[in-house]
């Protein structure tokens, strides 16, 4: 019995001590650019999951100002606890002077809370009912749009980086069911690039976006899975209804109308308090440069 009690300790003390502490910088590139236009860094973070006791993920946010990104797009879920605004909007500080977007994840709007990890297995987890305790989402929201950066929940808006116009459209939490941009228009109708930004990718969001004009979109929620597959690295669930394979990182995808756009998902660099584990999915933030077409 001893031959499978240490292997099983060993992951546990990994995942939980080691793993979870191991923040990383993802990189990648996307030619989408007009051709000769000047590349666009953008820093993509997601699901911070703060409590106000975690001084190392802390610092190690204020540390990612020295990426020096032209954009930001937060994809929400940035708290964790109670009273952790404070702490999140100290530690982004430093990016909040960057131009930047955001939309919520639920986690932005209800005290966390215990679930069974196992239930993620058979279907998402459920929404939160009206006598959850909420979170004081106004506050957070304040936090950022005082600082510069723009709210995409159900809303659009523009921004010229870089000499380029990018023209945004973003959903409120789609796995709370409250993503509607039916009635929501591009603030720019000419642009040089439409970026859609979610925090759940549900497959019927992905095409909403799409078919706003979104050639990129950026979503978060997935957290990579969390727990994955060793060496392969495989999710083993989204906690919505995109596939497994495209739980992080940068895809090409079509919609039900076959029209293509590229999802980024981005791992994040949390979990809930009440499941501080990761294994084989580190945390991290995603720092996607665009470039010209060819």
């Amino acid at each position: 019995m001893l031959w499978f009690i240490v292997p099983v300790a060993l992951v546990i003390i990994y995942a939980t001590l080691i793993e979870r502490f191991w923040f990383a910088v993802r990189r990648d590139s996307l030619a989408i650019l007009p051709k000769g236009s000047k590349e666009i860094t953008i820093l993509h973070i997601s699901d911070i999951h703060m409590a106000p006791w975690q001084r190392r993920k802390q610092n190690w946010i204020k540390s990612l100002r020295n990426l020096n990104p032209d954009l930001v797009i937060n994809t929400g879920d940035n708290l964790g606890a109670r009273n952790a605004i404070q702490a999140t909007l100290a530690a982004l500080n430093g990016l909040t002077s960057q131009p930047g977007v955001f939309v919520n994840g639920s986690n932005d709007m209800f005290v966390p809370s215990v679930r069974n990890p196992f239930k993620y297995f058979t279907k998402p987890s459920k929404s939160h009912d009206v006598t959850h305790e909420r979170l004081n989402t106004q506050e957070l929201i304040e936090g950022f749009t005082t600082a510069g950066w723009l709210d995409l929940n159900n809303k659009s808006a523009v921004l010229t980086v870089n000499g380029l116009k990018l023209s945004f459209i973003g959903t409120d939490d789609a796995h709370e069911g409250i993503a509607d941009i039916s009635k929501v228009e591009l603030a720019a109708k000419q642009a040089d690039l439409v970026i859609g930004v979610t925090h759940a990718p549900y497959l019927k969001v992905l095409d909403e976006l799409s078919d706003k004009g979104a050639e990129v979109i950026f979503a978060g929620h997935t957290h990579g899975g969390q727990v994955c597959w060793p060496i392969t690295g495989r999710a083993l669930v989204t906690n919505c209804d995109l596939p497994t394979k495209y739980a992080r990182g940068l895809a090409e995808l079509k919609s039900t109308k076959n029209k293509a756009f590229f999802l980024q998902v981005c791992a994040g660099l949390g979990h809930s308090i009440y499941a501080p584990i990761r294994f084989a999915c580190r945390p991290e933030v995603r720092l996607l440069t665009l470039k010209a077409k060819n």
